[in-house]
């Protein structure tokens, strides 16, 4: 069993190729690192020294499940994120929270499974002409629609899909995702490492590390992600990426990732040594 093993889902049974950096940084420290499909009754997570959920993207297929995977290895062996902080962070509602505490967020209408929105009357009530629809456990914007004010019938058979079986959430489309584009803020035991922008994912188009470049935040959004970050109780976090927007010259945040986000060790080469030494210090 090597001493670390990375938490992944079915998708990826020999990890992403963004967690080979990690496994190499690893090694130069001396610890062993290997996968283990969260999922699978015959890993023995506590036979490791420490667990981290790494590529565990299907996550969102059984949160449920999930979470109770979460709490099990937590109490045979040291995990991260925390148990809570994954349960938490695994439905959007944490946003909810974070705004209740003074966190600048995309407004947000928010919606219960089971129940019935007339979407245009929505839109038009809150006049948001361009909007984006989206389930509230979800990930890489898998289920997220964007709609128009002037031709919402696709958008509401799409919300009503949504609402059969889950929550969901309808936002204004921010602009600027397409312009100046919504930057990643990966932070390493609390300490800001490096950004990146993001890949815009609404298209529909497959998720490319050729179109994340690395790039220099704005101090709005580094002090925003600081501020986020100060408001969870468990910090500082191993790892957590703050993923953040220049909105009409406020910093908003678009969603904190603490579960299974990419790092982008590949993109900033160093990065994949500070989370090693990270782990190392905390072994």
């Amino acid at each position: 069993m090597p001493d670390v093993l990375l938490a992944t889902g079915v998708d990826h049974p020999d990890l992403w190729e963004d967690e080979l950096v990690l496994v190499e940084a690893l090694a130069g420290r001396g610890l062993s690192a290997g996968p283990g499909v969260w999922s699978d009754p015959s890993v023995d997570w506590a036979a490791a020294r420490i667990v981290l959920v790494r590529s565990a993207f299907d996550y969102i297929r059984d949160r449920d499940a999930f979470c109770a995977w979460a709490d099990r290895v937590e109490a045979a062996t040291p995990l991260h994120n925390p148990a809570r902080v994954l349960r938490w962070n695994s439905h959007k509602s944490y946003l909810r929270e974070l705004e209740a505490a003074g966190v600048p967020i995309v407004p947000t209408a928010w919606v219960d499974a089971g129940s019935r929105t007339d979407l245009a009357g929505l839109l038009a009530e809150r006049s948001w002409r361009d909007a984006v629809v989206k389930p509230a456990v979800d990930n890489g914007a898998r289920g997220a629609l964007r709609v128009h004010a002037g031709d919402p019938e696709k958008g509401q058979s799409h919300l009503d899909r949504l609402l059969a079986e889950r929550d969901v959430m309808i936002q204004p489309f921010v602009a600027a995702t397409e312009t100046s584009g919504e930057r990643a803020m990966i932070h390493i035991d609390g300490r800001f490492s490096h950004a990146i922008r993001k890949d815009q994912m609404l298209a529909g188009r497959t998720f490319s590390l050729a179109r994340t470049p690395p790039i220099v935040p704005e101090s709005q959004e580094l002090a925003l992600a600081a501020q986020v970050l100060s408001l969870i109780p468990e910090s500082p976090l191993l790892y957590a990426r703050v993923d953040a927007v220049m909105d009409g010259g406020v910093a908003r945040l678009m969603e904190l990732e603490v579960i299974e986000p990419v790092l982008f060790f590949t993109k900033v080469p160093d990065s994949a040594e500070r989370m090693a030494a990270a782990i190392s210090a905390r072994l």
